[in-house]
């Protein structure tokens, strides 16, 4: 995944997004890094359901449905385009 960082405004409301959704971190340079990653990953053609699964695998902390969120947060905030061509459905399904 990629790694830390500089904080932007598109950065800013993604961490806002987060928090507004009960997501919380310790340093916000590797949930931003994190959050380029989902779009990078759904950019190149990976399902998002192995996206989720791949953010779930690599933070412990997202729990439950979290991860299926953050990377719904992540394309709406990074990569909106994305959620367009997908009908706007992110899953976190099993």
């Amino acid at each position: 995944m990629a790694g830390p960082a500089r904080a932007d405004d598109t950065d800013d409301a993604f961490l806002v997004s987060l928090r507004a959704a009960g997501i919380t971190f310790p340093d916000p340079g590797p949930a931003i890094g994190a959050g380029r990653w989902v779009c990078d990953a759904m950019g190149k053609g990976t399902q998002t359901v192995d996206v989720v699964k791949t953010i779930q695998a690599q933070n412990p902390g997202l729990h439950g449905d979290n991860a299926a969120r953050f990377t719904a947060i992540a394309a709406n905030v990074y990569c909106p385009q994305t959620l367009a061509a997908s009908g706007g459905k992110v899953s976190g399904g099993a």
